[in-house]
């Protein structure tokens, strides 16, 4: 039995995701007509958060939201019946991985790896025996939030791109999940077509041998070096900025110039209180104010680089509406001011 290596999964309060389930979920319901705007305020989301280009949300954020849509809908299988009707293609780099593979085992392999640049929960691990292949599915974090429809959707979603890139209509053996089901067990079955196990220690997907075998038709060996290789960098991109305190940072980054760099409007952007905002940071071991002057100071490093760049330039670049109020903080900072920094030697990464 052999393990495959698996992304490196923060351990953060604060769990980030692509938001693929939720932004599904959310089209779903536009498309039945069904109004999300209440359901989203629940689940501290907005629909900017939601759109294609987004910098994500957190995890518990998404699993709130399919558990609210699934109740507004009165429908409890909602998350395998939103993974029934996606673009397997909105799932992005994971999809197109599994698409250029060789092979299934390939393919799963792959997910595996990079399950990272979708969803910081993710954890994911394959065993190998004589007949058949297990893929175990551990979802990091967020044991307080409800995840039946997640779980379920992703499933799915797993099983159908799989049958895509194949062009085979092949079902697992037999599928565990975590949480329990009272009813709707019938359709289950009709929907994921394998014996289906509730209660269960962890989620599992059982694939006979032959199934790993298969050839993926659209395998690509020189276009999955490319993809390889970008994965890789989304992977090092997000280890480099976990959890909230990540999120905070890109969207400090669009905003310093404008001077609307404040506490209430991030967390508002994030679909968050003010409170839980700063409850999470806390949780993170770091505040919004301490976020926003290291982020300052290493950009402030940054541009003196560029000697293109005015010091009244790098100060509007970082959200001071004075110059002076800039040199105080790069004095604070560095022991000097920006003007005789620019003329010294590069400081150390280590110092930013």
């Amino acid at each position: 039995m052999r393990s495959v290596p698996q992304s490196e999964v923060p351990q953060s309060p604060f769990l980030w995701t692509r938001g693929i389930a939720a932004r599904e979920t959310l089209r779903y319901l536009d498309r039945d007509g069904i109004a999300a705007e209440a359901l989203l305020s629940k689940a501290q989301l907005s629909r900017g958060q939601l759109a294609q280009d987004s910098d994500g949300i957190s995890v518990a954020s998404q699993h709130r939201f399919l558990e609210f849509a699934a109740i507004e809908t009165n429908d409890p299988l909602l998350g395998l019946h939103v993974a029934a009707e996606m673009d397997l293609r909105d799932a992005g780099i994971l999809f197109y991985l599994a698409a250029a593979s060789a092979t299934v085992a390939e393919a799963l392999e792959h997910l595996v790896r990079y399950a990272g640049t979708a969803n910081e929960a993710l954890n994911l691990d394959i065993s190998r025996h004589k007949r058949e292949t297990v893929l175990t599915v551990r979802l990091i974090g967020g044991h307080d939030e409800p995840r039946r429809q997640f779980s379920e959707f992703i499933a799915l979603a797993v099983v159908r791109a799989l049958n895509r890139a194949t062009n085979r209509d092949f079902a697992p053996s037999r599928i565990t999940f975590a949480h329990t089901r009272n009813g709707g067990l019938r359709e289950i079955h009709r929907i994921l077509r394998c014996p289906v196990e509730f209660a269960q220690i962890t989620d599992s997907w059982v694939l006979p041998q032959s199934v790993m075998e298969l050839p993926i038709i659209s395998g690509d060996s020189h276009l999955l070096h490319i993809l390889e290789a970008h994965a890789d960098d989304l992977l090092s991109e997000r280890r480099a900025a976990t959890g909230l305190r990540g999120l905070v940072e890109n969207r400090l980054l669009s905003m310093l110039p404008s001077g609307r760099a404040q506490k209430a409007v991030i967390a508002q952007q994030l679909g968050m209180s003010v409170r839980s905002f700063t409850r999470h940071l806390t949780q993170e071991g770091t505040s919004f104010g301490e976020v926003l002057d290291s982020l300052r100071h290493h950009l402030a490093l940054r541009y003196l680089e560029d000697q293109r760049i005015s010091i009244q330039q790098i100060a509007w670049l970082l959200g001071y509406s004075e110059i002076g109020a800039f040199n105080h903080a790069f004095k604070r900072w560095t022991g000097t001011s920006p003007g005789r920094a620019r003329n010294l030697p590069p400081l150390p990464a280590s110092t930013c």
